[in-house]
């Protein structure tokens, strides 16, 4: 996953598109027949990695609702949640967060507190959490990992192109830019970041590898949602607790984050923190396109050995690689 150091400002934008969308975005016009095409290839990518970090068009306030109603994460592995296990009906609505304690440390400038000043408030009193504090402690485990292994589970919902997809395999992370997924299901389709270029590569969608270039800034930043997610809670969310759930037989706690302003990169985020060590086992973005996006990370494997092969990649002889300008290593 992302490295575990200070990173310069993130700029640019996340480049990566399907053959369609990227020879459309380079010709003065497109036909009809190329524009639907493109439209579905540039849906498709970015429901893998989200949209490009230009700035979003406003959402209206129908468009907001809508994509609160929308379906989340039908046929996921279940989940028990707080309140499931003894019985209860699900709240409606969230429970608020725990009201401040007028003798906690004052917070920053941005509204969050320091991880060592909010650590202890965490499990000071049962069934109360400090929120702030939990988020602080989980990016902070987060950052610390300079390898990560673990077998996932994803699921993609796409109200767009009026598909689903899932996928299970095996996920590879090494520092900051060196990323592998390597699915099982379906059978063939990886993607690999090798510290230089971001390959897409998907047989069971077309014969075809995406290639785009990792630059410093947003670009590598979308290899990495965690680290961008932990990184942004305290400051660019509001964040609620939902209690306990669990995952893999860990003991979890579930974490909502809403963006404080609109329109935004993610627009709804729910986070599953193991208890014992601060490590997300599950998160759910959905994109501003709506696009619902579920991963769950179980067993997981911190600090595992990974061979640094495993992050270099070559097209299968007699593959076309679009776009093939686009120089790596």
């Amino acid at each position: 996953m992302r490295p575990f150091r200070p990173r310069p400002p993130r700029t640019g934008a996340f480049g990566l598109l399907a053959a369609g969308a990227v020879a459309c975005a380079l010709m003065p016009a497109c036909s009809a027949a190329d524009s639907a095409e493109v439209a579905e290839a540039r849906a498709r990518i970015e429901a893998e990695f989200g949209p490009r970090d230009d700035a979003a068009p406003p959402v209206g306030a129908g468009d907001s609702a809508a994509a609160a109603d929308a379906p989340a994460g039908q046929g996921e592995p279940p989940v028990e949640e707080a309140g499931d296990a003894v019985g209860e009906a699900p709240n409606e609505d969230p429970p608020r967060a725990p009201a401040a304690d007028p003798e906690a440390p004052a917070p920053d400038r941005d509204g969050s507190r320091p991880a060592d000043e909010a650590a202890g408030g965490v499990d000071d009193e049962p069934g109360r959490v400090d929120v702030d504090a939990l988020l602080a402690l989980a990016h902070s485990a987060h950052a610390s990992l300079d390898r990560l292994k673990a077998t996932f589970a994803q699921r993609i919902e796409n109200p767009l192109l009026g598909r689903t997809r899932e996928g299970r395999g095996t996920w590879y992370q090494a520092g900051r830019n060196r990323f592998r997924m390597d699915f099982d299901e379906p059978a063939g389709d990886i993607y690999v970041a090798d510290g230089a270029c971001l390959w897409l590569y998907e047989p069971s969608l077309h014969d075809q590898v995406v290639v785009s270039r990792l630059e410093e800034g947003a670009e590598i930043g979308s290899v990495d949602i965690l680290e961008r997610l932990l990184s942004q809670a305290r400051t660019t969310y509001d964040a609620v607790d939902e209690g306990v759930g669990e995952i893999g037989g860990v003991e979890t706690r579930i974490v909502s984050l809403t963006p404080r302003e609109l329109p935004a990169r993610y627009v709804e985020v729910r986070l599953w923190i193991g208890v014992s060590d601060r490590y997300v086992r599950r998160f759910r973005i959905r994109e501003e396109n709506r696009t619902l996006r579920t991963v769950t990370l179980t067993p997981l494997e911190p600090e595992a050995r990974i061979d640094p092969a495993l992050f270099e990649y070559a097209p299968p002889e007699g593959v076309p690689v679009f776009p093939d300008d686009v120089r790596c290593g």
